[in-house]
């Protein structure tokens, strides 16, 4: 199975996909209103981060270039520079305190509190909800601390507000493989292939599972 280099369509990822989660759960921590922020810290609706702040329709055009860019792309570094850039612009959001409670979720889960991250990133969703950033952030939690079923249903959020979002449909595609679905994590890989065809790691391996499936059917 490829590796996945980050996390995190015009045609949405189909819910039978991911109907029947076949992993397990981990148990995730348990929710604490620890939702201050950091010592010497406010969020205040107009504050800037440290980061420009997007303008409007500034992100669409950005991820729109970028997209095409990735599409034309055939040499694997550049691609994967565009891949980058997109993954990183679908990170952003145009709100200053949205922002703000990303940064502070990345802090806390680096720190290993877990749970603060969590409630940093939910409290980023109450505000927007109709934003991609914070749903793929809580989906990488969720899925690095075995809740799949949540993880998924976050990767389905990010995925219904942006559909070309191909760290989220590599976490989908990694998951379904891991869940012995691989005919299904195919076809979302084939998805994110044609978003990202230079990918050549995922390439081979869609090419190698199908010839396992087929050879299976035999």
């Amino acid at each position: 199975m490829p590796v996945m280099r980050f996390f995190i369509s015009a045609v949405l990822i189909s819910t039978a996909l991911v109907a029947q989660p076949a992993l397990a759960q981990m148990a995730p921590d348990a929710p604490t209103p620890e939702l201050l922020p950091p010592a010497g810290e406010t969020v205040a609706p107009d504050q800037q981060p440290a980061e420009a702040i997007l303008q409007p329709n500034e992100d669409g055009d950005t991820l729109a270039r970028l997209f095409r860019q990735l599409r034309r792309a055939r040499d694997a570094d550049e691609a994967a520079a565009f891949a980058k850039r997109i993954d990183d612009t679908l990170d952003l959001s145009p709100s200053a305190t949205v922002s703000l409670l990303i940064k502070w979720s990345d802090d806390a889960e680096n720190d290993g509190r877990t749970a603060s991250a969590l409630d940093f990133l939910s409290e980023a969703i109450a505000l927007r909800p109709d934003e991609p950033a914070a749903y793929r952030k809580r989906a990488v939690i969720h899925y690095t601390h075995g809740d799949i079923n949540r993880a998924m249903d976050d990767i389905r959020s990010a995925l219904d507000l942006e559909p070309r979002d191909i760290g989220a449909l590599g976490l989908m595609a990694t998951i379904l493989d891991q869940a012995g679905r691989q005919q299904a994590a195919v076809a979302v890989w084939r998805r994110y292939l044609e978003l990202y065809p230079a990918d050549r790691d995922v390439s081979s391996y869609v090419d190698r599972t199908e010839n396992e499936i087929a050879g299976e059917r035999l």
